[in-house]
């Protein structure tokens, strides 16, 4: 196997995210020592783990990336940023990021484990939270961009490389 591809391999991207998980652990524990975070544990760790493979995924398919969807990209991502530091009413940025990845083109990884932690947020914040709202206004958004995405990069990659066949 090519190093690059052994890079971009399920098995190297999960290590990652653990380390990623582990880091943000830690910082956190450092920062608000004694601080009751289980509750902030258990809204932002799942989420690394789609969000890593999605970084994989666009590193690995940098070169292939057209402007577009490379902005569309950075615009869905930074929303769902934003929105943690309040800056974004209305739209949840876990939902929105989720639902981004599932409905854009992406590895098996990114696509399957959004769709694990798009129940759990889903979860907590309809049923927990009592926040109806922000998960729809998010899954509206994000697969919105999702098809925008899936729909140019259909109309920039041909269909078909064989030639025509000439009829009598």
């Amino acid at each position: 196997m090519r190093r690059s591809k052994l890079f971009f391999h399920p098995l190297v991207v999960l290590t990652i995210t653990a380390l990623v998980m582990l880091t943000y652990v830690v910082w956190m524990r450092w920062r608000l020592p004694g601080g009751a975070l289980s509750n902030n544990f258990i809204y932002v760790l799942p989420i690394m783990v789609p969000f890593v493979a999605f970084l994989f995924d666009r590193a690995e398919q940098f070169r292939e990336l057209g402007l577009f969807e490379l902005t569309v990209d950075i615009l869905v991502v930074a929303v769902s940023i934003m929105r943690s530091f309040g800056l974004v009413p209305l739209v949840s940025g876990h939902v929105l990021f989720l639902t981004y990845a599932i409905a854009r083109p992406g590895s098996a990884l990114t696509r399957i484990s959004a769709l694990i932690v798009i129940f759990q947020v889903i979860y907590l914040k309809i049923l927990i939270w009592h926040d109806p709202i922000t998960p729809l206004a998010g899954l509206v958004l994000g697969v919105l961009a999702g098809l925008i995405v899936r729909s140019a990069r259909s109309r920039l990659i041909p269909r078909s490389l064989t030639p025509l066949k000439h009829s009598k």
